[in-house]
């Protein structure tokens, strides 16, 4: 079974930021990374969703192994788009949005961070890469959070002050609720997170050999790597 983060009933709440970064990294830069016209024929290429939050166990464990492994074989064969929002809930207050996350503001920061980390690298293997870097959590007091954004900055080349300073600012609150609305829009009725969608169909397992199986099979023309499975 794919285990999930469900919903609590106290959540943490994380108040929007005033401050912005600037004209830089619009957000139609966003719709373009995640445009659903799509068209898997033309490159036979699967398209892949991933629906998560950066705090929850099962989305860091899926995160890590799954997917980093997915896109270290498959890469060049899926259109990737990951969706760092989860179970949280939005709200306004005095017409700013509020967002809800299921393990605290902790978790809305750390949701951010990853937005942010995907609009300013606009390169899926290369944030997939860095996200998952800071979601090992593989340095004291480091993670989703400044500490393991700055130190996986360092290791790859990234410069982490910039996706730190939208996390902070308006940026950061603006992705968030995109994301959410996409998760709301796309997945209105999932049980819980991580939630995957493999050609718009709903996976239910999250081992690796049953997800490149499910991959492949989707492929019109499956590469070598396939027929190790």
């Amino acid at each position: 079974m794919f285990l999930r983060c469900l919903f609590i009933s106290l959540f943490a709440i994380s108040f929007a930021y005033s401050s912005d970064i600037g004209s830089g990294n619009k957000i139609p830069d966003l719709y373009a990374h995640h445009n659903r016209n799509y068209e898997i024929n033309k490159s036979d290429k699967v398209d892949v969703r991933l629906y998560y939050e950066c705090l929850c166990p099962f989305c860091i464990e899926f995160y890590t192994h799954t997917l980093i492994k997915t896109v270290e074989k498959l890469g060049a064969y899926i259109d990737l788009k990951t969706y760092p929002y989860g179970n949280a809930k939005r709200t306004k207050e005095n017409g700013k949005t509020v967002f809800e996350c299921q393990h605290g503001e902790e978790e809305c920061y750390g949701n951010k961070l990853h937005a942010c980390a995907i609009d300013i690298l606009k390169n899926t293997t290369r944030s997939v890469s860095y996200i998952s870097c800071m979601m090992s959590g593989q340095w004291q007091n480091s993670g989703s959070n400044d500490n393991g954004a700055t130190r996986c900055g360092k290791e790859m080349g990234i410069n982490a002050k910039k996706i730190i300073k939208c996390a902070k600012g308006k940026k950061g609150e603006e992705l968030l609720e995109y994301y959410g609305k996409e998760t709301d829009r796309d997945v209105p009725n999932k049980e819980g997170v991580p939630w995957s969608l493999i050609n718009g169909k709903y996976v239910n397992g999250g081992e690796l050999d049953k997800w490149l199986a499910t991959i492949c099979a989707a492929l019109e023309h499956p590469p070598p790597q396939c027929k190790k499975l």
